[in-house]
Parts: C-alpha cells; sequence; structure tokens
C-alpha cells in the first residue's frame, strides 16, 4: 500500500493534486506536511484549498482521509516525526514562487529541498521522491523547442531568481542524492482548470485577460505559448508518481512541440467567447523601446490610482518579459509513457472567462509573488526584471 508524502498541499497544484487522489477508494495514504499550529489548523487549510475545486461538505470530507503532519518541508531533515518514516512516495511540490524574494526564494526552494532530500535518506521503504521544477529554468536564451536534457545549464540567464534557485535545486539534488530515486517534473505555464475555469485559482490568467484587455504583445501573434490546466498537471503528476517503471528521470509537462497553442489561437479563443468586431486587432510592440507607451495604455484600461494597479502593471511587464520568449517544451518522453496530451488553452478558455471576477480582482491571487525582496538582500538574477519593471 502507498503512503505518499504531500508537501504543498494548499496550492493550487496541490489542490488539484488531492481532489484528484482523494475521491478515489483505494489503499493510498497521503500523509500532508502543513505549515500550521496544529493538526486540525492543517486539515481546515486543506479543505479551504479543496472547497476551490467542490462543495464545502464534499472538501471537509476529503480532508478527514488526510493524515496532517505540522511542520515545515525546510526543516525536514531536522523532524524526527514517526509518520514519516514509513512514507514509500514523496510528492514535492511546495516552494516560494516570488519572483524578487531575493536570498529567501533561493534558501527555500534549494536549501529546502536538499533539507526534505536528507530526510528521505531516514526513509527505508521510499520508492520514488518526485521533485516538482519548472520547464522555464531553461532561462531567456534557450531555443524556441526546449529539451528537457539541455538544461539545467550553468550559463542558462535567468530573468528572475525563482527559476533560478528551481535550476540549482535540480543540480543539487542530482549531484548530492544519487541514491534517492529522485525523478524531476516540469510543469510549463499553468494555467486555470480544464472544467472548473477560474474557480481553482485565477493565476496567470489574468495576465492573458489584461494582453487581451490591453490589445498589446510584447511577440507576434504567431509566436507560441506552452500553456498546460492545472486538473491535467494534478493528474499527470499523479501518474508519474505511481508508475512503477519510467524510463527517464525527468519529465516536461508541456504541450509539447505539436500541441503548443499560438498567441493568434488563443485571441481567436477570446473573440469566440467574448465577440466584438471579429477581428480583434493587437499592436506587437517592444517592451524596452515602448515602455512608455505601455503604461500610458495601461492607465487607459486599468488606471494607475491605487497600489494594486501599479502593482499589475509592474507585474504585467514581468509577465511579457516571458511572453517576448516564444517557448515551447518538448514532451515526447511523457507521450511515450502513455500520458495524454494536454487540452489547448485555447479548448478551455471559455470556462475560464465564464467565471471570472475582474481582471484586477484575479490579479490578487498572484500579488504576493511581485512582493519585493528585502532592502537588506539582493540577487543578480532579479536585476534584469527590476530593469524593465
Amino acid at each position: 500500500m502507498a503512503r505518499i508524502l504531500l508537501t504543498g498541499a494548499t496550492g493550487l497544484i496541490g489542490g488539484a493534486v488531492l481532489h484528484h487522489a482523494l475521491g478515489r477508494d483505494d489503499d493510498t495514504t497521503w500523509v500532508c506536511l502543513v505549515r500550521c499550529a496544529g493538526v486540525e489548523q492543517g486539515r481546515q487549510r486543506i479543505a479551504a484549498r479543496l472547497e476551490r475545486f467542490t462543495d464545502p461538505f464534499t472538501a471537509q470530507r476529503l480532508a478527514r482521509k488526510i493524515e496532517i503532519v505540522p511542520g515545515d518541508f525546510t526543516s525536514a531533515d531536522r523532524d524526527m516525526d514517526p509518520r514519516l518514516d514509513g512514507c514509500t512516495h514523496i510528492l514535492h511540490l511546495a516552494a516560494d514562487t516570488s519572483w524578487w524574494g531575493g536570498e529567501r526564494v533561493f534558501k527555500t526552494n534549494h536549501d529546502g529541498t536538499l533539507a526534505l532530500a536528507r530526510r528521505a535518506q531516514s526513509m527505508p521503504d521510499l520508492q520514488r521522491f518526485l521533485h516538482v521544477g519548472t520547464a522555464m529554468i531553461c532561462g531567456a536564451d534557450a531555443p524556441s523547442l526546449v529539451e528537457e536534457t539541455a538544461y539545467p545549464a550553468a550559463d542558462a540567464r535567468h530573468i528572475v531568481g525563482y527559476t533560478e534557485s528551481k535550476a540549482a535545486t535540480e543540480t543539487s539534488l542530482s549531484e548530492q542524492f544519487p541514491d534517492l530515486p529522485i525523478i524531476v517534473a516540469r510543469p510549463s505555464i499553468v494555467v486555470g482548470h480544464s472544467t472548473l475555469g477560474a474557480a481553482p485559482s485565477s493565476s496567470i490568467l489574468w495576465v492573458l485577460r489584461a494582453a487581451d484587455a490591453l490589445r498589446m504583445l510584447p511577440c507576434s501573434p504567431e509566436s507560441c505559448v506552452d500553456i498546460v490546466p492545472a486538473d491535467w498537471v494534478a493528474e499527470t503528476l499523479a501518474g508519474l508518481l505511481m508508475k512503477p517503471d519510467l524510463k527517464h528521470r525527468l519529465y516536461h509537462l508541456s504541450s509539447g512541440a505539436t500541441g503548443r497553442t499560438r498567441w493568434a489561437d488563443v485571441i481567436a479563443a477570446f473573440e469566440k467567447a467574448e465577440p466584438t468586431d471579429g477581428i480583434r486587432a493587437f499592436r506587437q510592440f517592444d517592451l524596452d523601446r515602448d515602455r512608455a507607451h505601455l503604461r500610458k495604455r495601461f492607465a487607459e484600461v486599468f488606471g494607475l490610482k491605487d497600489a494594486s494597479t501599479r502593482a499589475m502593471l509592474l507585474a504585467t511587464r514581468a509577465y511579457y518579459a516571458f511572453c517576448a520568449l516564444d517557448l515551447s517544451f518538448a514532451n515526447e518522453r511523457l507521450i511515450a509513457e502513455g500520458f495524454a496530451p494536454a487540452p489547448s488553452i485555447a479548448s478551455y478558455l471559455q470556462v475560464c472567462l465564464a467565471n471570472s471576477a475582474s481582471i484586477v480582482e484575479q490579479f490578487v491571487d498572484d500579488i504576493e509573488m511581485f512582493a519585493p525582496a528585502p532592502v537588506t538582500t539582493s540577487s543578480p538574477a532579479d536585476l534584469p526584471l527590476a530593469a524593465i519593471a
């Protein structure tokens, strides 16, 4: 019988994983390491996340199936709770996703994951340690189609410290823990839910909506964007965690070369969901040269009178920097393992828009990602993006 240790249970993908897994009647035990004052508080934190996927009664019922271990993965190597000893699988989702968090992000994502790996070494029945990173560890100079084996790379030019921390973590896990059964999964851009739309989270969805409202792109409409829904990511992670034999040690969870979506397809999906004149013309602009025009247009559409909209402008510029890269992530490995391709964002965008709040309200789901680093710390990887903001 599987006994799975899950970190990051209160996040979007963690909630999607639990919603997917707990509805199945099997002998799997889910052990969630949760930052909380006690077991019941931790259970209620998870139930609150599950409520985004289902009704409150069902969320409470599902949360009762979980073993809660109060704690923090960043100090797991000092956590001698015996409930961790018998775990057969680890799904490590927890991370600090702040873009400008400085040293804190590196300490959490890199040092914290190594602490969890050290704790994993004392789990005698451990069969798999599934570490979830990000496909964006490729940096800003990657080719348009990114292969798994090309990264992490020492010469990658990271736009934000978050991706740098994730790249360093993969390198350190490989070098320092060759004895652990580590598999790395790198999702691309996770947006929405293919059937629940924006209900589980509006993270990054607001960016697509803002671009549509601004009618501005820092790239050609023929450029591609590699987007996958949270429920597909959750189901695929669960499959990778439990599949007895895997041919590789790392996988992209992405739409891949054959499933990638052009911005033109996203624009067409917006037009279908919210018809205008049938054309929906976008202006292509240069992110550096046309900074003033973007700010002016943003003020026209959203205003710049309060802290939330000013933060949103900053975040929009940041995400536009990634949009301009025109990246897709190869997924042949995943498909060869028998996993289903991801649904295209164009196929479920209308579902997302149907239960969306305003764009500014949706931005709140991501606002913590753009909190500045403390003034006493800095990271070189934070500078390029700070400069364009």
